[in-house]
């Protein structure tokens, strides 16, 4: 008898690796909550029947996600009747079928054509190189561009998404004209959902969860044995990794455009890229120095303070000039994979001037790699405040190479 293949889904908010038939629902019918708690047996009365909120069901599953005490007032409940161990969907109280799915671990719902996978891209990089305001661009300029020049929707997944985006991005960057704050660690806040969005939809053949995970430069603390855990599972189980170089952390940098910097202050790009590949590779039992079949965009950013000519004392091999091959427009509607090649190539040697070959080595460890260039906001800060706007450049560079090259390639 033939193997019957288990198609396995990693969850975007708790990277849990999901067997699909193994999966539970939700049934929004208003009634099978109550009508399940009054005929159902003590044990699973006592187990998810709430005295705190009668009629409602408690939520084992995402209590113990969140770390809370199903029995305690703070549990978290639903009037939603969850269906466990159906194989498909019918709810075991009234038949219907028009249920939800849910991830079995957290409890999150799990979007259509999860079946094509959930592509998760984790933006990575030293603190303060600028990790949530090239997320707040990219998301945007997407939701803009994507569907006009690609003709396919790009759109958020769920309200929670909405809603996260409004607060968290959109109304901080692009209506108050604020920098935002540092994204916290780990080792703070335990939950950091991601930001879902649909790519593709009824008439096409491909329509995928697509995932954007913004990481605290914190979560990259070598010596933080805590955030080491809590980062590794969805960094192994990524579908592309966006690391964000910052030039003005770049010692050679600051030191060749004359800006001060002091020993040991800036953390060291290799160390630091190496740390990551260490956890995929611990995570997916490979060997020592191995290379990774992950997707890697290193990006150097802030390229609007760049893209000048050297003045006075200013070393140009720190800046990129006025001749840079990202002056010339992509192509539009395609992965304009000549641009591509040329920045890259441009970016490769841009970072070998100022970071040293060590870096390049530890990127060509992962067999698919491409250098670009971005600026999210396109002008420097004045204390804390986006005075000029926001211009975003070449934001959406790393995404159009990642959503169509290989688009279900199996990365090990």
């Amino acid at each position: 008898m033939a193997k019957k293949n288990t198609i396995r889904y990693i969850c975007p908010c708790c990277y849990a690796s999901i067997d699909l038939e193994q999966i539970h629902y939700a049934c929004t019918n208003p009634d099978c909550a109550r009508t399940f708690l009054e005929h159902c047996s003590q044990t699973e009365r006592r187990r998810y029947g709430s005295s705190f909120k009668p009629g409602e069901e408690i939520d084992v599953e995402k209590s113990d996600y969140l770390q809370i005490d199903p029995r305690s007032p703070e549990a978290i409940t639903t009037p939603d009747h969850i269906i466990r161990g159906s194989s498909n969907g019918a709810c075991d109280i009234c038949r219907n079928k028009n249920t939800i799915k849910l991830c079995p671990n957290c409890h999150e719902p799990i979007n259509q054509g999860a079946e094509e996978g959930t592509t998760i891209f984790v933006v990575m990089g030293t603190e303060g190189c600028g990790k949530s305001h090239y997320l707040a661009s990219l998301v945007k300029t997407l939701e803009e561009m994507y569907p006009k020049e690609f003709d396919l929707p790009f759109e958020a997944a769920s309200q929670k998404t909405v809603e996260k985006f409004d607060k968290e991005y959109r109304k901080k960057v692009f209506v108050d004209g604020l920098c935002l704050p540092p994204t916290e660690s780990y080792s703070i806040t335990e939950t950091r959902n991601p930001l879902l969005y649909n790519l593709g939809g009824p008439e096409r053949a491909v329509n995928r969860t697509v995932a954007f995970i913004d990481t605290s430069g914190r979560d990259l603390d070598l010596t933080d044995k805590l955030s080491f855990l809590n980062v590794s599972t969805y960094i192994s189980g990524a579908s592309g990794i966006l690391f964000l170089v910052d030039p003005m952390q770049l010692p050679l940098v600051r030191k060749r455009l004359g800006l001060p910097t002091s020993e040991g202050e800036f953390a060291d790009m290799a160390d630091t890229l190496n740390y990551i590949s260490e956890i995929i590779r611990d995570k997916n039992k490979m060997r020592p120095k191995d290379d990774i079949g992950i997707p890697l965009a290193v990006v150097l950013t802030k390229v609007d303070l760049l893209i000048r000519s050297a003045s006075g004392s200013e070393d140009e091999d720190a800046l990129i000039g006025p001749e840079s091959s990202l002056h010339i427009p992509r192509e539009e509607g395609v992965t304009d994979e000549v641009s591509i090649n040329q920045i890259s190539a441009e970016i490769e040697e841009y970072l070998r001037r100022n970071i040293g070959q060590e870096f390049l080595d530890e990127v060509n460890r992962y067999t698919r790699h491409n250098y670009f260039a971005v600026s999210a906001i396109g002008s420097d800060p004045e204390e804390g405040k986006l005075i000029k706007g926001v211009v975003p450049y070449r934001v959406e560079d790393p995404v159009i190479w990642f959503l169509n090259s290989n688009k279900r390639r199996r990365w090990f």
